[in-house]
């Protein structure tokens, strides 16, 4: 039996510059994981099939499942005989704005290459991954990075910056393809990305948490309020900064004091979804 952790990203800094022709969006992102993660086990089946199982119902129909996407692209592309049974333990809230999804199928794409001895590089997966979900080349790797295009452009920071995050959502799914619908090119603001990688080239804290930008947060917060609350709420406890992870629901906080982020995990609503947690 083989195991993949699926680390879950936030996004320090998410600026859409326009709409593509191809209907998704150029973006500017700066990305890290975070100690929150599925964890996907591997086993061969000798009946040639595959098989998802999960501790919570993922999708209804288990074709749809994007885990059961990349199994099936790797069976056909190397001709692979063998099944597999792939249990996913899912502890990423779903359609939250964390690319839970999208680290299951990074997290498929690593295992099952161990699994069925592909030979794969990371860069090999990363590029079989994108035409799956734009978030799943950042997944493959784990590594702060700088991402272009409509996430595929990877550029990594080498750079751990071992911050305590708190993360709150409202137990709200919102769905990525809405929030990019209702994007407005008048409504777009051209906020730099140099002062966000600067900071973190420098390990400049404070400028890290000053800098901390999400394009896609007023739709988000239009769709769903409790979003702007969460995020009010944290910046008013007294942490150092806080913003909306990709299209939502997710609000993360950071704070270097440890006392701040337990006490505002403890005043949150507590039908909300809460961790204290750090990045990877």
């Amino acid at each position: 039996m083989i195991k993949e952790k699926a680390y879950a990203k936030i996004n320090l800094f998410l600026n859409v510059i326009n709409k593509r022709f191809d209907g998704y969006h150029d973006l500017e992102m700066v990305m890290t994981a975070i100690n929150l993660y599925d964890v996907l086990t591997f086993k061969e089946d000798t009946s040639g099939s595959i098989k998802i199982k999960s501790n919570i119902e993922i999708t209804t129909n288990e074709n749809d499942n994007i885990v059961y996407k990349v199994a099936e692209l790797l069976k056909e592309e190397f001709n692979v005989t063998s099944g597999v049974e792939i249990n996913i333990e899912k502890n990423i809230p779903i359609a939250a704005g964390l690319a839970g999804g999208s680290a299951d199928a990074a997290a498929a794409f690593r295992g099952l290459n161990r699994l069925w001895k592909l030979k794969l590089s990371l860069d090999d997966m990363a590029k079989m991954g994108v035409n799956l979900g734009a978030d799943i080349p950042f997944c493959i790797y784990n590594k702060v990075c700088i991402a272009k295009g409509k996430g595929e452009e990877l550029f990594f920071i080498n750079h751990k910056l071992r911050t305590r995050v708190l993360l709150v959502n409202p137990n709200t799914k919102i769905s990525t393809k809405e929030v990019f619908k209702r994007v407005n090119k008048e409504d777009l603001v051209d906020v730099k990305i140099t002062d966000m990688t600067s900071a973190i080239y420098n390990k400049n804290y404070e400028l890290m948490a000053r800098e901390l930008h999400n394009s896609l947060e007023k739709i988000s917060f239009e769709m769903e309020p409790k979003i702007r609350e969460i995020k009010n709420q944290m910046i008013d406890l007294g942490l150092d900064g806080a913003l909306m992870s990709g299209s939502g629901a997710t609000v993360f906080g950071i704070s270097r004091d440890k006392k701040k982020l337990l006490h505002a995990l403890e005043i949150m609503n507590d039908d909300y979804y809460k961790l204290v947690t750090r990045f990877r």
